[in-house]
């Protein structure tokens, strides 16, 4: 269940030490003999590895297992209290950043509204990121004594460099070649990694989450924009140019509304959180009734996703058809991606998603008219409103499985 890097320049012993991290993870707890029959290693050599790792604070023995006729097996599993990782989400509405041990479990978090905007862009710059690190990390700080944190995972919209730790272009901040990764780790002396923050979420889900060994899977961001992460066969796909996943900006109405990436009728502007504002803005202002203007004192202008949504718990008949809307025009685009991937498993998220109950009838008929082969599953994303912070952090636990001596002792000497 986990992601292989197409590079692999490790030693014999970094190899061994990463496999057995990761069927520990899987399968653990479990003991030495069963980890070398399962690796197709010698005991001795297991046994090795396992005390290096131990060293490492990354393996701890747990627990006396059951005899299978001999010496009762001392099990082990992961050692996942010593070291902790950030995990920071930058939306564009909020940034959401958070600290997690390495079971994924969120110890502390920090959310950050982002409100200002000028000209249709959202003001955001570098120091209010590295304020909402800095304030998560005080407040873990404050928290605990000796969990050390050893690097910060970012997920952000656009498309993102993560070799390189570049924002390439972030259309809603205005952000083009920004080295947020540098930026970040010469501010806090952390390992900093950068990736796209739907690629991100659907990393978290494939870990901790809802997509838990399944290897062919999609996640959708459905809130301000509209975005997907794809794994194939246990890999995140990415693409050749750090774009792909883009489903917001693939149309699904040729004669449809003007979209900032340029197009015309992409998914994006039909079926967003400010796309179903904007709809259920224009019925309004059409003459529909709507209990929509109560809620926002008549000045149309505060209408947004959370407003409709609001509207539609309350039975209100315009709102539900605006998510029923949405829904339809979700299934068309998702059902392209169904077609030409062959996914197991859908996983929503975003605040869009919270309205499932009114847009998902529509999106699973188009869904059925559309896709040739089975449909997959659908799912809530499990980690809810932590998926795209905890999903940022494994950006950073996916070093430390592959290379954990190398990882932790290159921590130990920036004195981290």
């Amino acid at each position: 269940m986990f992601f292989t890097e197409k590079v692999d320049n490790r030693s014999v012993k970094e190899v061994n030490h990463s496999l057995i991290l990761r069927y520990i993870k899987i399968d653990g707890p479990i003991s030495r003999i069963d980890l070398a029959n399962k690796i197709g290693l010698n005991p001795s050599t297991i046994s090795r590895a396992i005390k290096t790792l131990e060293n490492l604070n990354l393996v701890t023995e747990l627990s006396i297992g059951e005899s299978q006729g001999g010496r009762r097996p001392v099990l082990l599993g992961l050692d996942n209290n010593k070291y902790h990782i950030v995990g920071v989400d930058i939306g564009a509405t909020k940034i959401t950043a958070v600290v997690v041990d390495l079971a994924g479990k969120v110890k502390i978090e920090y959310q950050y509204e982002i409100k200002s905007m000028q000209n249709g862009i959202i003001d955001l710059s570098m120091e209010d990121v590295n304020k909402c690190i800095s304030k998560v990390i005080n407040d873990f700080s404050k928290k605990t004594n000796d969990k050390k944190i050893i690097g910060i995972g970012v997920g952000l919209h656009g498309m993102v460099d993560k070799d390189q730790g570049i924002s390439i272009f972030a259309p809603n901040f205005g952000w083009r070649n920004v080295e947020i990764a540098d930026l970040i780790e010469n501010k806090f002396n952390l390992n900093t990694v950068v990736d796209n923050d739907v690629r991100a979420m659907a990393l978290g889900e494939y870990w901790f989450g809802a997509a838990q060994n399944i290897h062919n899977f999609i996640t959708l961001n459905i809130g301000y924009g509209i975005g997907s992460g794809i794994m194939i066969d246990g890999r995140l796909y990415r693409g050749s140019h750090s774009m792909a996943g883009e489903v917001g900006h693939t149309t699904v109405d040729e004669d449809g509304p003007y979209c900032n990436c340029g197009n015309y009728g992409c998914l994006e502007v039909l079926a967003s959180g400010p796309a179903i504002a904007k709809e259920a803005r224009k019925l309004i202002k059409r003459g529909r009734k709507s209990i929509i203007s109560e809620l926002v004192d008549n000045d149309l202008n505060k209408i947004d996703g959370e407003t409709v949504f609001e509207a539609a718990e309350k039975d209100d008949l315009l709102s539900q058809q605006v998510f029923q809307r949405a829904g339809s025009y979700l299934g068309i685009g998702i059902s392209n991606m169904v077609n030409i991937i062959d996914p197991e498993l859908l996983i929503l998220g975003g605040g869009v998603s919270n309205a499932q109950e009114y847009l998902i009838d529509n999106l699973k008929g188009v869904l059925k008219h559309k896709v040739l082969g089975e449909l997959p599953d659908i799912k809530t994303a499990k980690l809810s409103q932590y998926a795209g912070a905890v999903g940022a952090s494994v950006l950073i636990m996916e070093k430390i499985y592959h290379k954990p001596y190398s990882f932790i002792n290159n921590i130990k000497s920036r004195g981290c």
